[in-house]
């Protein structure tokens, strides 16, 4: 049986919000593992340089995967999203040419923002993966937990190669103002393709879903901005449990 077009919940509106999220992944994650691999030959320590093989592994197959959802929205119609991601990989791969420095600030803070979200999904698997048809809840589940267990690789291989502090607030603030943007104007494409964008009854339970009292995004944000706290590391949280819990 075929992927229903609306496989959260049957509803349109939370739908094209984690389809938004997911057609970024392929050119993002590709992104990252060229951020990191630029750095890698200046690692010293075997554990991480052990750590980063793994990382570039497990990113490699997250952007084959969501490549597979890209090849799914595409046949249904949302052909705009693959010329977005033709025009992101210019420009990322332009960025790690020319401001490999800039670029690995920019994959920690996304990375830092994923785990946040990884987080929440898993420890509200009820609330965030269970509506979700079974085509899609193991690729959202299984993402999830990789992104948490490789959330600080990228982090350390800035830190051990002399990533510095101002450095990584900037690119936390960038990615904070362009990365929801670009989020939020994937999300009313899709709607507005698929007929949607109009729905008002649609609208207020989207905006309940979240960024109502325990809406996805209110939980979200409320967390990132740890990121910009002097010192942070991002196994500051311990989510091995949560991890643990989640490989059941």
């Amino acid at each position: 049986m075929a992927t229903p077009r609306h496989w959260f919940g049957g509803l349109a509106f939370e739908t094209h919000f984690f389809n938004a999220l997911s057609s970024t992944f392929p050119e993002g994650e590709r992104f990252f593992i060229q951020a990191v691999r630029h750095h890698a030959p200046q690692i010293a320590d075997p554990t991480l340089q052990a750590q980063v093989e793994a990382f570039v592994g497990q990113e490699g197959q997250h952007s084959r995967e969501h490549d597979a959802h890209m090849d799914l929205l595409v046949a249904q119609g949302f052909a705009g999203l693959a010329r977005a991601n033709a025009v992101l990989r210019k420009i990322t791969r332009w960025q790690v040419r020319h401001f490999p420095r800039y670029a690995l600030a920019v994959t920690i803070a996304i990375e830092h923002v994923t785990a946040v979200f990884a987080h929440h999904l898993l420890s509200n698997s009820e609330r965030w993966l269970e509506p979700m048809h079974a085509d899609m809840q193991p690729l959202w589940r299984w993402h999830a937990i990789e992104e948490m267990e490789h959330k600080a690789v990228a982090f350390d291989v800035y830190r051990a190669t002399g990533g510095g502090e101002v450095l990584r607030g900037v690119a936390m603030t960038q990615v904070m103002l362009f990365m929801f943007a670009e989020f939020f104007a994937r999300h009313l494409y899709l709607l507005y393709r698929d007929q949607q964008l109009a729905t008002a009854s649609d609208w207020r339970r989207g905006i309940r879903f979240l960024w109502g009292r325990d809406g996805l995004l209110r939980r979200v944000f409320r967390d990132l901005f740890t990121y910009l706290r002097p010192g942070f590391h991002p196994w500051q949280r311990d989510d091995r449990q949560l991890l643990a819990d989640a490989l059941l």
